[in-house]
């Protein structure tokens, strides 16, 4: 799920049913809402103390609390955020009214489509104004580091305004013979320089005075305190100091290594193989260019351009061959391209390149010249003839993108399109019928799921929990499965975050509840004890309804509630555990068992455990990727067993594939195992525990 997606809401109505309408109308709308219902004045300021909201909405018709009484209580709290109002009826006085109190919008509760508008509007201004404190952050970072380089530099830098020095670092202090910059401070900068210089440099100065751009140099004598004077190349460049505009003057030595320094960052800038520009240039070529698609409305287009088989090329011709042939066509595309253009090599396969493209047809235009000369051209590796063809794939650059990076995915959006329908050939990324095909493909997965929930197409599969001690009893994790048109299956990655995005996680978890208490009961039916751990989400976790429910289907098939083990992932039960407190307490009653899953990942997962009763700790699968070779995961797992067990809890290790890593955690004392190493998920219960696996 994307963070952005998520909507921390505080709503405060005294109707339980009409805050579950409004909840509901948003997680529709696409957000993970995670919502919160305050009745009265009293609920309001505990909601506040235990977490601050992202957005409240708030009915007109809360007794005792009006309108303007809330915008000051969040005002106090130090958290005044966007306040939107909602009411039975709506008239254009009533609008004017709550904007008058300190409301951002007054929607009718019947205009579901209003309130997900407004919402969408004001939950934009809150992210602008997070990127406006980070932006914040960053430039007094920046600004700390700057001063730290200026005074760390071996040369000479000082800050002129009007002529007078205002800033010099240690260096120029150290060259003029000052001991501290208050010495230093108003005296003119022509004092530095040698009389005989002072017209040269006073016709310097006044060439800067115009405020131009840029760094200029002049070759002079300074001249030190005690009258002697030395050869000097003295820069300078526009400024700033405390907000106010100045010169920056830098001194250095009359060794003139500028023409070292320009082939230096002409290399560095290059890529070895074709000879074309590199990844890094190309990054900074494309801020550049969003800067000025920014600041003087010049559009560009991207081009990013893909050999279709490469891998199979390489195979015939090998890795050497591969190289020249991307050498033949880079200097291909360099004899297509214009000088204003930047083609750079961005991957092992991939070329990308940054023209002007004012006229929106020029950039495609240019493609399909691009995309034919690759097709037609024929390399010479050694006795083989190589040809190749290309997928290009382009975005344009102007005010709709902001970030480098969306710039480049959209690039290479467009080009796999381009790959996927069969190569060789040019697709432009279209930023409104992509936005209209991400909506409809939200509409389509939420009914895909919606139709799942109602005909059952999900489907269970377990996989089984062994003890590395001999303990014989039955324990598998329960995993889902969802059916797909086709009759494949779907594994959760696929279906889980659009199930999020839709606010139909926790109907799927109650699914999956209720199925696994049935196949349970079964069992017990038949006289085999079965434990399942099943995971409970986010949206589940914060669900105030699920243990009553839970205890209802318990009964109903008369199950006991230790034949149940709910499992909760670390960072959930950390950024929900005042709920996951409340629920867990609730279930314990139950005699439900609790397991952590992926613990370890935190920073410090144990203070978790001294707030939610774990039965198992179930150690992140994170470490048992080469644990057998990694002495810092094996200390790792080690730690957290020894731990886990001085509490006394049980621990479970993740994802174990391979002999190595059991003999590893068989001696770190680990509990219980699970992964594919014993099997993989399946819809039979039928793993024989009594074997063990050691």
């Amino acid at each position: 799920m994307e963070k952005d997606n998520v909507l921390r809401l505080l709503i405060v109505e005294s109707s339980q049913n009409d805050a579950e309408i409004i909840a509901s109308v948003l997680r529709n709308a696409g957000y993970a809402v995670r919502a919160r219902n305050a009745e009265d004045a009293e609920d309001v300021d505990t909601a506040l103390r235990e977490q601050a909201p992202e957005l409240v909405i708030c009915s007109t018709e809360v007794d005792g609390l009006s309108l303007s009484e809330l915008v000051e209580r969040l005002r106090r709290s130090g958290n005044p955020v966007p306040v939107i109002a909602v009411a039975t009826k709506v008239d254009g006085t009533d609008v004017v009214d709550a904007l008058r109190a300190g409301a951002r919008d007054l929607v009718s509760k019947s205009q579901a489509d209003h309130l997900q508008l407004v919402v969408a509007r004001e939950m934009e201004s809150v992210r602008a104004q997070r990127a406006l404190r980070r932006n914040d952050a960053a430039l007094r970072e920046s600004q700390k580091r700057c001063q730290a380089l200026l005074e760390s530099s071996r040369d000479a830098i000082a800050y002129v305004h009007e002529g007078m020095h205002v800033y010099a670092n240690r260096a120029y202090l150290e060259l003029f013979g000052y001991g501290a910059l208050d010495e230093l401070e108003g005296t003119p900068i022509m004092d530095m320089v040698a009389p005989d210089d002072h017209a040269k440099f006073k016709e310097f100065l006044r060439g800067h005075g115009g405020g131009g751009e840029g760094t200029d140099a002049v070759e002079l004598r300074g001249l030190l305190p005690d009258g002697s004077t030395f050869d000097a190349t003295m820069e300078r460049s526009p400024a700033s100091i405390d907000g106010e505009p100045c010169t920056q003057i830098v001194i250095r030595s009359r060794v003139d290594q500028a023409e070292l320094e320009k082939k230096i960052k002409q290399l560095s800038m290059k890529d070895l193989v074709t000879g074309l520009f590199n990844r890094q240039c190309l990054m900074e070529s494309l801020n550049a260019a969003l800067t000025r698609a920014e600041t003087d409305g010049a559009h560009s287009a991207l081009l990013h351009i893909v050999l279709d088989d490469f891998k199979g090329m390489k195979e015939r011709v090998g890795v050497a061959g591969g190289d020249l042939v991307l050498g033949d066509l880079a200097r291909l595309l360099e004899r297509h391209v214009g000088e204003d253009a930047i083609l750079a090599r961005f991957g092992d396969d991939t070329f990308s390149l940054i023209v002007p493209a004012d006229d929106a047809g020029a950039a495609e235009t240019l493609a399909e010249t691009l995309r034919a000369a690759v097709a037609d051209h024929i390399s010479e590796v050694g006795t083989t003839s190589v040809t190749a063809t290309c997928s290009i794939g382009i975005v344009r650059i102007g005010t709709e993108t902001t970030e480098v990076q969306e710039l480049l995915n959209q690039a290479e959006f467009a080009c796999e399109k381009a790959r996927k329908a069969g190569g060789n050939r040019v697709e432009v990324f279209d930023r409104a019928a992509e936005q209209s095909s991400a909506k409809d493909r939200h509409e389509q997965w939420v009914n895909r799921i919606r139709t799942a929930l109602g005909h059952d197409r999900f489907r269970l599969v377990y996989q089984p929990i062994v003890s590395l001690h001999g303990d014989a009893n039955e324990m598998y994790e329960v995993l889902l499965r969802m059916l797909a048109e086709d009759g494949g299956e779907m594994v959760p990655g696929e279906f889980l975050g659009p199930t999020e995005q839709a606010g139909l996680m926790g109907d799927v978890d109650r699914w999956v509840l209720e199925h696994a208490i049935d196949v349970l009961a079964q069992r017990m039916q038949s006289g085999v004890r079965t434990r399942f751990f099943v995971k409970l989400s986010a949206t589940s976790i914060v669900d105030p309804g699920l243990a009553e429910w839970l205890s209802e289907a318990l009964k109903a098939r008369r199950l006991p509630g230790d034949a149940l083990v709910l499992e909760v992932s670390e960072s959930v039960a950390v950024t929900h555990l005042k709920q996951a407190k409340a629920l867990i307490k609730r279930t314990k009653e139950l005699h439900c068992g609790l397991a952590i899953e992926h613990f370890g990942s935190g920073l410090n997962p144990f203070n978790l455990v001294k707030h939610l009763p774990a039965d198992y700790l179930k150690i992140d699968g994170a470490f048992m990727r080469d644990l057998a070779e990694s002495q810092e995961s094996q200390e790792t797992v080690k730690s957290l067993t020894d731990m886990a067990h001085s509490m006394g809890k049980l621990t479970i290790a993740e994802r174990v594939e391979d002999a190595g890593t059991l003999a590893v955690l068989w001696q770190c004392g680990v509990n219980y195992i699970q992964g594919y190493f014993l099997q993989e998920p399946d819809v039979s219960l039928s793993y024989d525990f009594s074997e063990g696996v050691l």
